[in-house]
């Protein structure tokens, strides 16, 4: 008869957003039922295993209602018999000694789950679970490795027994490849600690799986919605039934609260009323309980640019959604006011000469944009500037 293991990650508990504001509270609920989805799911259907590949809190140092919860699910999982495992992810890893430790800490202490606090080497956790033997080996997140190093250099994963499981947070070669600078795993890592049955990964918010040799390789994903650039994702954990020499998974959807991303490129708006051709996106992605982004992009005439009502749109997406919130990256262009090369320039001051000639025969209407061109030329400079 198989195992059964849950395998979850990256679940962001007590997520920190401040573009939230008075909805926090609310979302927070709800990424915290999310991931309770794992526990559930663990106790009804009596797993062996219950293992979590890190980040299942958003902070080092999280509030205390959120860690009472999570001490009182590992109760019930222990309660039921189940054995936890469970290791700090990149955004629960303390930087230095100072920092103290993870947030899983308390786990340890009360007894209630094996927590891999270490990130220089494995540690390793032997059990017999239906008279099978089976190695549980972890490494936390290094957040002192910098970008590219593999954490896995010069290191062996520690085996031995009829099942062997390595818990690991970070992205891996190719297969989850990291979308900044960060440390990586190489597959010549996996690949030279082959004796794995089943390497149960987190970092990577998507739902990935692959075999590197003899060895499963397994992204849960997220249990919910990061960002929105996580919108189209599915969400869910893992369950995998585990005999030595056969890994059979399944994937559990979770459903999460609704969250849209929408692009608009200025070719898209009306030139005569963009306001309305935004609010109509809008008002077809809204949902009441949903989380709404609209990206607006491209070049546009500066008069073209004043026409848009931002409060308007604000307003509308507010009202529709859950949270709404748009990102002004369109580039008003105004026809002789430009940027240009030279020994001394002071481009400020160029601004100022061109936005001051532009003006001299321009009507009161002309003046008035040419007004509002400078000021917004002159605010995207000392921003450029400063960055």
């Amino acid at each position: 008869m198989p195992l059964e293991a849950v395998i979850t990650g990256d679940n962001h508990i007590n997520l920190y957003n401040q573009k939230l504001g008075a909805k926090l509270g609310e979302r927070r609920d709800r990424i915290g039922e999310a991931w309770y989805r794992t526990i559930d799911y663990s106790i009804k259907n009596k797993v062996d295993l219950y293992i979590n590949t890190g980040d299942l809190f958003d902070q080092l140092s999280p509030r205390n209602p959120p860690r009472a919860r999570v001490v009182e699910a590992f109760k019930k999982l222990n309660d039921a018999g189940i054995e936890a495992f469970i290791l700090a992810g990149n955004h629960e890893a303390p930087t230095s000694v100072r920092d103290g430790a993870s947030p899983h800490t308390v786990l340890k202490e009360a007894g209630l789950a094996t927590v891999f606090e270490c990130y220089k080497e494995f540690e390793q956790e032997v059990t017999s679970l239906k008279g099978i033997e089976v190695s549980v080996a972890g490494m936390s997140y290094d957040r002192g490795l910098g970008a590219g190093k593999d954490p896995l250099d010069g290191l062996e994963v520690p085996t031995g027994c009829d099942l062997n499981i390595a818990l690991l947070h970070y992205s891996l070669e190719r297969v989850a490849p990291p979308i900044w600078e960060e440390p990586m795993i190489r597959l010549a890592s996996l690949e030279r600690n082959g004796q794995l049955d089943l390497y149960a990964m987190g970092h990577i918010h998507r739902h990935i799986e692959t075999s590197v040799g003899d060895s499963k390789v397994v992204y849960p994903g997220a249990t919910e919605h990061y960002n929105f650039g996580e919108a189209g994702n599915e969400t869910g954990f893992v369950v995998a039934r585990l005999k030595p020499g056969n890994i059979e998974t399944e994937y559990i959807p979770v459903e999460a609260q609704p969250m849209k991303q929408v692009k608009l490129h200025t070719r898209m708006l009306d030139p005569k009323d963009p306001t309305t051709t935004v609010l109509q996106e809008v008002d077809k992605a809204s949902h009441p309980e949903g989380l709404l982004q609209v990206v607006l992009e491209g070049d546009t005439p500066f008069e073209q640019y004043t026409k848009l009502g931002f409060m308007k749109l604000f307003d509308e997406g507010t009202r529709c959604n859950f949270h709404f919130e748009y990102i002004d990256l369109i580039r008003p262009i105004v026809k002789g006011l430009e940027f240009k090369s030279g020994g001394g320039l002071n481009p400020r001051r160029e601004l100022e000469e061109v936005a001051k000639k532009a003006m001299e025969d321009a009507s009161e209407e002309e003046q008035r944009i040419w007004r509002q061109a400078a000021e917004y030329a002159l605010s995207y400079y000392e921003k450029v500037r400063e960055e």
